[in-house]
């Protein structure tokens, strides 16, 4: 009886066969989500929050059981070589914290994961870092990371709808926003123009024809 080989992937939908697309294997995860990454992670948030990439569980789940692990143990690993402890112990230590860790975040994308390694390293949440304590990353990450998180996107995800409202309700269809000005702000400035009897501004509030 011929035994199934333990490197062949499991078997994915549609969605994911997308990102099997983007990226053939792990080390091309590994590749474009490494700390060599993190400053423009840092630089981009929303970008990371709504990356179109996979969670920690998918990442098990399309490239193979395992690999979430190996990834959280080098970023943690980068973090510990950017600070001050050269303690043998405690990096050997990094491994065991990696396999807690992983079965907590399965939900989290990498893109997300990434954004919370990147802002540790910076002091963010204290300069803990420099030290490193990987129990202390934990507590950062569900304690102060997460409420930012979830405060970030619904900053995000209001913007998005009250754009998205002010440009089907208020704005003709073909109307230009001035430079300098997005949906919102140009909505308030044309209104406040309108009020003053600009007729250009009040033309903007009639209603569309469609």
């Amino acid at each position: 009886m011929t035994m199934p080989c333990n490197n062949t992937l499991p078997s994915v939908s549609e969605k994911n066969k997308v990102w099997l697309e983007k990226w053939k294997d792990h080390s091309d995860i590994e590749r474009v989500f490494s700390p060599i990454n993190w400053g423009y992670v840092a630089q981009n948030p929303e970008k990371a929050y709504y990356s179109d990439c996979p969670t920690i569980q998918k990442y098990d789940e399309v490239y193979g059981e395992g690999n979430a692990e190996m990834w959280i143990h080098g970023q943690v690993l980068a973090l510990f070589g950017s600070s001050s402890c050269k303690d043998e112990g405690i990096a050997r230590g990094i491994g065991i914290f990696a396999q807690t860790f992983v079965s907590s975040v399965r939900i989290y994308k990498l893109s997300e994961l990434m954004l919370f390694f990147s802002r540790y390293k910076s002091g963010r949440y204290d300069n803990s870092f420099s030290q490193f304590d990987a129990r202390r990353i934990g507590s950062a990450f569900f304690k102060e990371f997460i409420p930012e998180r979830n405060k970030e996107i619904d900053f995000c995800e209001k913007r998005k709808i009250n754009e998205a409202a002010l440009i089907r309700r208020e704005l003709p269809i073909g109307y230009v926003i001035p430079k300098g000005y997005n949906p919102y702000t140009w909505y308030l400035e044309a209104k406040k123009r309108a009020a003053n009897g600009d007729k250009e501004a009040i033309d903007s509030f009639k209603p569309r024809i469609i």
